[in-house]
């Protein structure tokens, strides 16, 4: 993040002013000049201070007083006053950008020192550019199931709800088992299959995108960390939703997921807790307890069985998923069971009352209730409308 010449830590090198200040100065020289340059090889040295404003665009200071110390950088804010002495330059953050300098000398001429390394600009511009979405859909995969395969040149992923499902990505297997994902570059063919003792469920996504770094995305198995989990959560959010900008709020949460997946490939280290060896615990105890609930979900899971399998006290237990998740882990699980018992619904090979009990609620009546509040249609008329 660039500071602007109006900061403190601008002082040692120059002043700032009002626009009319320069006004009552008696300079000898006013130049106005263009930029478009975003690259500096040299820095420029000056007798007796320059004085310059920006008339139009947004201009980068690039400015040390030592030419062995580090260069430091400003966008310039308000009339600028660099102290004689100092070694500087300026560069065009915008396409293009006009400055008048005003000096009391009336010779243009300048030292000019160049620099042993050029200084080049970097935008902030976006690495991870989903440019559409061609299609989502989920899908519930029985045994035996084989997609001979297809390529086409867009890319594709594929996000695992439950079960196993194995893929072949030009010659080579890979077995996708729950909350594992992977992505089919353009130009890649694949196929997608289960095994005789295998069903599956999973979302697919289809889309078009530009992307700095496909090849670490490409020909590998993706583990759905808690901050990408989270990402899929909302995408699914949204794509059930039909509000002004939903689709901005899709494509948003999707470039969201492809960011994630960039950074864990690059990026080890968890968030910052209050030291490296607490940050290490919580994320470990964190991923472990999430682990317990997914494998066993279909028990009835309480907060003191996880406080009494993972030796922590309820309060702590608490403080855990609030700082990591921003929930309680009574309404994780309740949220989990909820989220299990659609996929139930939607593979209609079982009766509500059935759903119930797998999903260790007390009774139907209160099954029905949850799932009411939480979806906003009971389990029965969410069998009856959905579409498999």
């Amino acid at each position: 993040m660039y500071l602007k010449t109006t900061s403190i830590n601008f002082q040692k090198y120059g002043t700032t002013f009002t626009e009319t200040t320069p006004r009552k100065i008696h300079y000898r020289n006013s130049l106005i000049r263009d930029i478009t340059k975003k690259v500096a090889k040299e820095l420029y040295h000056n007798n007796e201070d320059v004085y310059f404003r920006v008339n139009e665009g947004i201009v980068l200071l690039i400015i040390t007083n030592d030419l062995s110390q580090a260069i430091e950088t400003f966008v310039v804010h308000q009339v600028v006053r660099i102290n004689k002495g100092n070694y500087f330059n300026l560069l065009s953050i915008s396409s293009s950008a006009n400055i008048e300098v005003l000096t009391f000398d009336q010779n243009e001429d300048h030292d000019v020192y160049p620099l042993a390394e050029p200084f080049i600009y970097k935008p902030i511009v976006p690495s991870v550019k989903i440019k559409e979405i061609f299609s989502y859909y989920y899908v519930v995969r029985g045994t035996n199931y084989n997609f001979p395969g297809e390529i086409h040149h867009f890319w594709e992923l594929t996000m695992i709800n439950s079960g196993v499902l194995r893929t072949v990505i030009e010659d080579k297997e890979y077995i996708l088992k729950d909350n594992e994902l992977i992505l089919y570059a353009p130009g890649q063919f694949h196929t997608q299959y289960t095994s005789v003792s295998e069903t599956t469920s999973y979302i697919t996504v289809v889309f078009e995108m530009d992307v700095a770094c496909p090849e670490d995305l490409k020909n590998k198995i993706f583990h759905s960390e808690r901050d990408i989990r989270k990402y899929i959560e909302d995408f699914i959010k949204y794509s059930t939703r039909d509000v002004p900008y939903n689709d901005d709020l899709l494509i948003t949460s999707l470039e969201k997921i492809i960011i994630a997946l960039l950074r864990s490939e690059q990026i080890k280290a968890a968030p910052v807790a209050t030291t490296l060896m607490q940050q290490k615990f919580d994320s470990e105890l964190l991923d472990g307890i999430l682990n317990y609930i997914q494998e066993n979900i279909y028990s009835p899971l309480t907060v003191e069985e996880l406080c009494e399998k993972f030796s922590v006290s309820r309060s702590s237990l608490q403080v855990l998923f609030k700082n990591n998740l921003d929930i309680a882990p009574k309404q994780y699980i309740s949220n989990l069971k909820l989220a299990r018992s659609k996929q139930l619904i939607k593979e209609n090979n079982r009766t509500i009352s059935e759903i119930a009990v797998i999903c260790g609620f007390a009774s139907i009546h209160y099954f029905s209730r949850k799932f009411k509040k939480e979806f906003g249609i009971t389990p029965s008329e969410y069998a009856k409308t959905y579409i498999g």
